[in-house]
């Protein structure tokens, strides 16, 4: 593939730097649209074996989300959850699909939303819903998830600060010991693993373990350190506590 010539990039790799993520396809990287955008993930799936089964580059994910290797892919994958789910209510699937507490999602006010459009009742199956209607369904998804358009670049005009970033790590392992995602409660990713040296560097007690799974102590830890940043301490890494975090003496 073209990106041979870059660096040892892969299909639905993610290179993240001071929280900002681009994701690259075959031909092509995306960055700066919403994380759907990006991923060619309509729904915002999340990563795992019935994300591939439904076409997803296998082992990759953005964040907990999956990658497609295109936006229709991407958007059957979520027809094909639904449709995989008749025994549930609208009401069960938005449950499942944004549970309450993983970030500002509220699956009562989704389903709502879903069966004002759909014209049923949130405790309606699935099994009552006809094709037209599943797919109604997973637009309204695709909706309530977000879609803005970012950029799109190829191998000969990648950002210079990105190619500059590849050039300086051109291999997988350095990447990854390099990674700066966009972070928060949830979170699971080698990048995590950074935050949390870091701020173990940085002298926070007790020590954080090192596990790469962004839960309350790591995100705890980023508030301490917002707070002695001046910083808004709200326990999420992105562009301006990553630049804190690179920056800080330890």
């Amino acid at each position: 593939m073209p990106w041979a010539d870059v660096s040892d990039v892969e299909a639905g790799d993610v290179v993240s730097i001071l929280g900002v993520d681009h994701v690259f396809f075959d031909d092509v990287m995306r960055t700066g649209g919403t994380a759907s955008w990006n991923d060619r993930n309509p729904g915002n799936i999340i990563s795992s074996g019935e994300a591939e089964r439904y076409g997803a580059y296998a082992g990759k994910h953005n964040d907990i989300f999956a990658v497609f290797p295109d936006e229709q892919t991407g958007f059957e994958a979520v027809r094909q959850y639904l449709s995989n789910r008749r025994e549930k209510t609208v009401l069960d699937v938005m449950r499942a699909y944004a549970p309450a507490g993983h970030g500002a999602n509220d699956p009562q006010a989704y389903a709502q939303r879903v069966a004002d459009t759909l014209g049923v009742g949130t405790d309606t199956p699935l099994s009552a819903l006809d094709d037209g209607q599943i797919t109604v369904f997973a637009q309204e998804i695709q909706r309530v998830e977000g879609w803005r358009t970012g950029e799109e670049h190829g191998p000969v005009d990648l950002p210079d600060d990105l190619a500059q970033w590849l050039a300086d790590h051109p291999n997988r392992a350095e990447r990854l010991a390099a990674d700066q995602p966009f972070a928060r409660n949830g979170t699971v990713g080698e990048g995590v693993k950074n935050i949390q040296l870091r701020l173990n560097a940085l002298g926070r007690q007790p020590p954080l373990v090192v596990d790469g799974n962004f839960g309350p102590l790591t995100g705890a830890a980023v508030k301490w350190f917002q707070t002695d940043n001046s910083l808004t301490a709200d326990g999420i890494v992105g562009h301006q506590t990553w630049l804190r975090l690179a920056a800080a003496q330890g």
